[in-house]
């Protein structure tokens, strides 16, 4: 039975109920159609049988009380009467003997209505003789007496005719009873057959019904506790009916469901517990950026206050170098008024080296803050590499954490195009700070020439009277010079100023790598606590090993 499926099962099921109800329908069809052919017998054969014979024997019984009665009256019209009423009632025996003569079948009925016919063919024979008699009696005006003739001739035969009658009767009546009870026997027997039948019938309904309700409640039992254990998160059991059904073929599927459910699972917890660890090392190198960016930020507020120190003393060395001017020009116009004013231009000649001094040390911390900002270029020149290579590497990671890396992706995109962005910036300011250096050396250069030339002047004051017109020559010839070093200065300052407006692009650019990483580290945040989910969603899956 296990090899049936559930459709077979319902089917053979279904038939062999058929076949029983079936075979009692024959058998049933069978007894009624004996118990219809024993009932058209009965009504076609044995009760006209009966009917006629008791027909004819009610005729004959008339015709003797006829014949007494015609016998005992007096009246001639009562006789004629009585007469007639004889010879109705002989017609109607007659037409009943006939009627029955043309159903009788059997040779007992046949001889027993020979035995009848001859009889009352004998009592109307006697019948007809006192009729006769009487009427020749009254035609010679005598008296008629059939009594000795009644008593003589027609009561034996008509006793041997009622007799003959009754036992044609009685045989028709015991045909009629053993019919009702052959009849009755076949309605019995149908009656216990039928019902032998139905409680087969109803018991092989109840015992296929019972095995057919067992082959379903059975596995669907198992499979319904195998999907609650699958709804509480349990993917291990599996189903083994060991039958070839429809619940096979459900088995089947439902252990390639389960099966399918586990790899996908497994597979989702391997992927959560990587997502994880890459959002982990996100993290890291997003808080290590961070950092980066901090420190580029307090980096380039570092720069931008050197910016302005050297702006400050580039406008002061401007300065200075008009008041040299100035000092140049006043020493000019003083050595023309001759050798009274020469102790002043010797004076005014030592304020010059002293400025010229002044100017070479202000040069010399201005080349020192110079050399200063190109370490601090070159610092975040470095870090501005680092922050490439970890922007890089975070864009790697986020290719690694797949949909819940593309937001992180996008922010490790912007941190590398800003620390481009700042390479470019940091290569401006190194080549504004090459030209300041090289301005700064070109100053110092000059104003050591200066220097030199001064002390030279004044040499040639102490030493040569007659040499002013020298010294006034060379004094004038400064002050082209002192011009050439105010311009250097002044580009100096706008060179500082420069600086100064880049860095604070530099440090504005710095702030939003630091927002855009702490964006990064919120989209990390949220990340986590996805992934955190996930963990948890399908922690509670319990997997087949």
């Amino acid at each position: 039975m296990k090899s049936l499926t559930i459709r077979h099962r319902i089917l053979v099921s279904f038939a062999a109920v058929l076949v029983v109800m079936s075979v009692i329908a024959v058998m049933a069809y069978a007894w009624f159609l004996q118990a219809g052919q024993e009932a058209t017998e009965v009504e076609k054969g044995i009760l006209p049988d009966l009917y006629h014979s008791t027909e004819i024997m009610t005729g004959q019984m008339a015709a003797h009380s006829l014949l007494q009665e015609f016998a005992l009256q007096e009246n001639p019209s009562d006789r004629s009467t009585l007469e007639s009423a004889i010879t109705t009632n002989r017609d109607q025996v007659q037409r009943s003997m006939d009627d029955y003569e043309a159903t009788i079948v059997s040779d007992i009925d046949k001889q027993n209505y020979a035995l009848v016919k001859e009889l009352a063919n004998q009592f109307r024979l006697a019948e007809t003789a006192v009729l006769d008699t009487s009427r020749a009696a009254l035609s010679k005006g005598e008296t008629p007496n059939e009594s000795p003739a009644l008593k003589n001739t027609v009561e034996p035969i008509f006793v041997k005719l009622q007799s003959a009658l009754q036992a044609m009767v009685e045989d028709h009546r015991g045909e009629a009873n053993s019919a009702t009870q052959r009849i009755s026997s076949i309605v019995r027997t149908a009656e216990v057959g039928l019902s032998v039948g139905l409680l087969v019938a109803l018991g092989l309904a109840l015992l296929l019904g019972y095995q057919l309700f067992r082959a379903i409640t059975g596995p669907l039992t198992r499979l319904v506790n195998a999907v609650q254990l699958m709804r509480q998160g349990d993917f291990s059991e599996r189903l083994d009916l060991m039958r070839r059904d429809e619940f096979s073929v459900l088995a089947d599927g439902f252990n390639a469901m389960a099966d399918d459910l586990t790899t996908l699972i497994g597979q989702v917890q391997r992927s959560s517990i990587q997502v994880g660890t890459s959002i982990t090392e996100i993290a890291a190198t997003s808080k290590q950026q961070q950092a980066t960016a901090t420190e580029i930020a307090a980096t380039t507020t570092e720069i931008r206050a050197t910016a302005k120190e050297i702006s400050a003393t580039s406008n002061e060395l401007v300065r200075t170098m008009n008041e040299v001017s100035t000092v140049a020009e006043q020493t000019a116009a003083v050595a023309g008024g001759g050798q009274a004013g020469l102790t002043r231009m010797e004076e005014t000649m030592q304020q010059v080296m002293e400025a010229a001094g002044a100017i070479n040390s202000k040069l010399a911390i201005l080349s020192e803050k110079a050399g200063s900002i190109n370490q601090v270029v070159t610092t975040i020149t470095k870090v501005a590499d680092q922050t490439n290579l970890l922007s890089l590497n975070a864009s790697i990671e986020a290719e690694k954490a797949g949909q819940y890396g593309r937001g992180f992706a996008v922010v490790a995109t912007e941190i590398r195009r800003l620390a481009d962005q700042t390479a470019v910036s940091t290569y401006d300011i190194e080549q504004m700070v090459k030209d300041i250096q090289s301005a700064v050396a070109a100053g110092v250069m000059g104003m050591d020439k200066f220097s030199e030339q001064v002390r030279r002047g004044m040499q040639e004051i102490q030493q040569v009277g007659g040499q002013l017109f020298d010294i006034i020559q060379q004094v004038q010839g400064l002050v082209p010079r002192f011009e050439v070093a105010n311009e250097g200065m002044q580009a100096q300052a706008t060179g500082a100023g420069q600086i100064s407006d880049t860095l604070t692009q530099l440090s504005e650019a710095a702030q939003q790598t630091v927002e855009s990483l702490q964006q990064s580290t919120l989209a990390i945040d949220e990340l986590n606590q996805v992934s955190g989910g996930m963990r948890s969603s399908i922690s509670r899956f319990k997997l087949r090993a």
